[in-house]
């Protein structure tokens, strides 16, 4: 299975706006641009380890960048209140047992992702004051809650911030680490931290919770982020979850750990449907693409055969089985389910765009071959190039 024929793959991540927030890469050692009003912060280029004794250092650094835009007006920002509603995320590890569950409330979800190794995971939320971060990672000696938050408590002291009215507590499972921030560069910013550390077997969690702008009658809201955060020790991923790591796998080019977990989500939406339809085609389509990427032709074939069982106008459940077809050496049906798939160019996902068949090394073989060049220039007579490969105008 070519590469060319991957055009588009990074939709194997759900799609999400461009976010400009400062954020501070836990696991990336980089930056990435802020806000409308916010600043770049690359004095914070360096490595980060996950257990670095710096990591609480730079949530804290995260969390000021969010709140960048709000400097100004922070001593004015109270929280009259949040909705009741609830808005419960899961933090979770492929093949670990235990997921760490938070309620955003009003909060804006930004990011929920695996590390590069694939051994723990992130999120960022926040609204225009408040900040939450939640990590797992994986432990590496046994510590408990208290242990763990005083070994990052570490790191808080050689921040390049002052950190005042220290305070720690218990709240059940919980060890609490709570602390002020009068001003940061200069500007008042009244920003109240609390973090909560957890220990489950061999993982570790913590939930930074800030406030930019903080009031005493913020801390019903803290308590109300406390009140939500949860371990859940017996963690059963759903389709959902397994998509989620499959298709974090699949970004990294790791074929064999990608099938695996797009196996047991494709299993369970057998059972039980959870996926919206441009996800499920998503993972029908990008499973094929594993097989043929890990040379396993047949499969590939047989997958994109039965996705097109259960949506047969999805254009590149066909695109991708010409391709599976030609490399087979079978070019008489790669043409004409090449023909398949611009028949139903207009049921792409949207953004998609259709490759070009002439540019794509799964029918290399092919380009000098009568019968493809006229097929290929009726369906396709021009393209742009792409970051991802050549799009068909």
């Amino acid at each position: 299975m070519s590469s060319a024929s991957s055009v588009a793959r990074s939709r194997a991540e759900p799609s999400r706006r461009t976010q400009r927030q400062c954020v501070v890469h836990r696991w990336l050692g980089r930056t990435i641009p802020a806000g409308p009003g916010g600043t770049l912060m690359r004095t914070m280029r360096r490595e980060i380890i996950l257990r670095s004794t710096a990591v609480l250092a730079f949530c804290l650094l995260a969390a000021l960048c969010l709140a960048a835009p709000h400097y100004a007006g922070a001593q004015q920002q109270v929280s009259i209140g949040f909705p009741p509603s609830h808005k419960l995320i899961v933090l979770s590890v492929p093949d670990k047992p235990a997921a760490l569950q938070v309620d955003l409330r009003q909060l804006s979800l930004q990011d929920n992702t695996l590390r590069p190794e694939g051994n723990g995971a992130r999120l960022l939320a926040h609204d225009a004051s408040w900040t939450l971060s939640a990590f797992a990672y994986p432990a590496d000696k046994t510590l408990s809650a208290q242990a763990l938050r005083e070994q990052e408590w570490g790191g808080l002291r050689k921040a390049p911030v002052k950190a005042t009215q220290v305070k720690t507590s218990e709240r059940g499972p919980m060890a609490l680490l709570e602390y002020f921030v009068e001003s940061f560069r200069g500007e008042s910013i009244q920003q109240k931290n609390v973090v909560a550390y957890l220990v489950s077997g061999d993982q570790w969690f913590d939930v930074h919770i800030s406030k930019v702008g903080y009031s005493p009658d913020d801390d019903v809201f803290f308590n109300s982020f406390l009140d939500g955060i949860k371990v859940i020790p017996n963690f059963q991923p759903g389709s959902a979850d397994r998509f989620r790591y499959g298709s974090f796998f699949y970004l990294q080019k790791k074929w064999p750990a990608a099938i695996e977990q797009y196996e047991k989500a494709l299993d369970l939406e057998r059972t039980k449907k959870e996926l919206p339809q441009a996800e499920w085609r998503v993972l029908v389509d990008n499973l094929g693409m594993a097989y043929g990427m890990s040379g396993e032709l047949q499969k590939a074939k047989r997958m994109f055969e039965f996705g097109i069982t259960q949506d047969p106008e999805y254009p590149m459940f066909h695109y991708n089985l010409a391709c599976s077809d030609a490399e087979l050496n079978n070019l008489d049906d790669a043409l004409q389910d090449l023909k398949a798939a611009f028949r139903y160019r207009a049921h792409s996902i949207p953004g998609e765009g259709m490759p070009d068949p002439a540019k794509d090394s799964s029918f290399e073989k092919y380009v000098n071959d009568p019968r493809f060049k006229a097929v290929v220039e009726q369906l396709c007579p021009s393209s742009h190039q792409t970051p991802s490969g050549f799009l068909c105008d």
